[in-house]
C-alpha cells in the first residue's frame, strides 16, 4: 500500500544470510525498508517482535523520510525525545498498543489482544499509566 501512497518508497525482503546481524532498517536515501525474510514471515504469522520490528521501522520511514529534523539540540548530548530510534519505537508502541486501548489491561492481555511481545507491552503499559497519572 505504501508504493501506491508514495510512488519513491519501496521496500525489499531480503535473504537471513545477506544480513544476519540486521532483523530490518530504513534507507532514507533510497526511501525503502530492507526486511529480512525471516521477520517478515514471522510478522506474518503473529511474532509480536517481528511485528514491533516492521512498525518501528515504518517510524523511521514516517518520522525520518523526509529529512527534516524533529527537535532541536544546542549540539550537547541528545535528549530523549529527539533520538530516531525513541521516536521509531514510541511511533511503533503507540501505533500497536494505542494508550487509550491498553491503560485498563495486564501486560499478559496487551500481549494477546494487541500481538506484541510481553515486554513491549509492559513498557507500553507502563508509559501509558505515567501519561494518565500527568493530565
Amino acid at each position: 500500500m505504501l508504493p501506491e501512497i508514495d510512488p519513491k518508497f519501496s521496500y525489499l525482503y531480503v535473504a537471513k544470510n545477506e544480513m544476519p546481524d540486521t532483523y530490518a532498517y530504513f534507507d532514507n536515501v533510497a526511501n525503502s525498508i530492507v526486511v529480512r525474510e525471516d521477520v517478515y514471515d514471522r510478522a506474518l504469522n503473529g511474532s509480536g517482535r517481528d511485528r514491533f520490528t516492521l512498525a518501528h521501522e515504518l517510524g523511521h520511514y514516517v518520522l525520518h523520510s523526509s529529512g527534516v529534523q524533529l527537535c532541536r539540540s544546542d549540539g550537547g548530548r541528545v535528549v530523549t525525545y529527539c533520538d530516531p530510534e525513541w521516536q521509531a519505537n514510541t511511533f511503533a508502541s503507540k501505533l500497536l498498543m494505542p494508550d487509550h486501548l491498553i491503560y485498563t489491561l495486564t501486560p499478559s492481555e496487551i500481549s494477546k489482544e494487541f500481538g506484541t511481545s510481553y515486554q513491549a507491552a509492559e513498557i507500553a503499559l507502563y508509559k501509558a499509566k505515567k501519561a494518565k497519572l500527568a493530565t
